[in-house]
């Protein structure tokens, strides 16, 4: 399993999630500089999310459109989103996970909750 994590900016919650292009490494995507692609992503609950993704080659960067997804969600900045890449049993395809946590502190220790 790869993962992508991130501390969410205010601009990411207001507008678009914006992710290093380096990141998306781990995932096999077929982008060329300049040209949008679609990523499927599964939540906690099993939900198919679709996100459109275009790749802003001069600044080097992602804007993956996922605001319907954080519809609902008391999402904050400084809040962490994780993008799991999981290899299906074959091997030769994968599913992506997405998860949005956010540091707590219980018990005099910090943890990070996953939010639904």
């Amino acid at each position: 399993m790869s993962t992508i994590s991130k501390m969410l900016t205010r601009t990411d919650i207001e507008k678009s999630l914006l992710i290093s292009g380096d990141s998306f490494g781990i995932f096999p995507v077929p982008f060329d500089g300049g040209h949008f692609f679609n990523m499927t992503a599964i939540d906690g609950t099993g939900k198919a999310w679709d996100f459109p993704c275009f790749f802003l080659q001069s600044e080097g960067i992602v804007s993956v459109g996922w605001l319907p997804f954080l519809g609902g969600k008391d999402v904050r900045a400084g809040d962490m989103v994780f993008l799991h890449r999981e290899w299906m049993n074959d091997g030769e395809d994968f599913t992506v996970k997405i998860e949005v946590k956010r540091k707590i502190r219980l018990l005099g220790q910090d943890i990070w909750a996953v939010l639904h």
